[in-house]
């Protein structure tokens, strides 16, 4: 003879090993759609962290640009902005891999930038001459535009139709291109207008290795913080009340 117990029935349990639909869907949209996830005010946190980051460095490395502290955040703030932006518009299939595939791209476009202009620029200045001089930037930009201006262009254009050629994605390319080259990728371009030495070489490493690593490094930022406010909106902190002991 059964009896009411007054007690709850048991939840149901499943096969071994599987998560409840709701679990289960909310990591299948994290798995495939990360990318869409990621705010465009992170691409601007983001940037801004690295470029101080880069501005350390530099100084310690290579020359004293504290100077120049103020409009270098506010550059890297707008780039990270736009990239985390024309990522959104451009890419249709969004993921982890995904978004770091191309922030990537743009990396890889500074580093060719830097080689192409050893190949194509002549030498007008020596490193010594740059070092000591007031108006190093002033001098370096005029031969240089043309080189930036080509490589905006050809890096829009290969950019957008790699990721598909959606038509909401070229104006945000373009912009984050524009921003990219002229306010943080003008120092590659500047590298074939000094006399070619060894040391100009491992300048030119040390831009493409610091280049990569700051990629990384803004990559990971933007990443993680999306994942952290993702998890703190799907599963909030609840003050649940537990049973008085004693």
């Amino acid at each position: 003879m059964s009896m009411e117990t007054g007690r709850d029935p048991p939840a149901p349990v499943g096969k071994p090993g599987t998560l409840d639909p709701m679990t289960e869907t909310a990591r299948s949209r994290s798995a495939t759609e990360t990318g869409r996830s990621l705010p465009v005010f992170l691409g601007a946190l983001c940037g801004l962290v690295v470029v101080l980051g880069f501005t350390v460095v530099h100084n310690v490395f290579i020359s004293d640009i504290w100077f120049n502290l103020g409009p270098m955040l506010f550059a890297g703030a707008l780039c990270g902005l736009c990239l985390v932006w024309s990522y959104r518009k451009g890419v249709a299939e969004h993921s982890t891999a995904a978004w770091f595939r191309y922030a990537s791209l743009y990396a890889a476009e500074m580093v060719t930038l830097g080689a192409v202009s050893l190949l194509v620029l002549r030498p007008r200045f020596t490193m010594a001459e740059l070092m000591v001089a007031d108006d190093a930037f002033e001098r370096l930009l005029p031969p240089s535009i043309p080189l930036m201006i080509g490589a905006m262009v050809v890096g829009t254009i290969a950019i957008w139709s790699y990721n598909g050629r959606r038509p909401a994605a070229l104006l945000p390319i373009l912009l984050a291109q524009v921003l990219l080259v002229f306010l943080l990728g003008h120092q590659f371009a500047f590298l074939g207008l000094v006399e070619s030495s060894s040391a100009l070489l491992v300048v030119f490493g040390e831009f493409a290795l610091f280049t990569i690593g700051l990629t990384v490094a803004f990559c990971l930022g933007v990443m993680w913080t999306a994942m952290g406010l993702d998890r703190l909106r799907t599963h909030p902190s609840s003050n649940t009340a537990r049973p008085a002991s004693g």
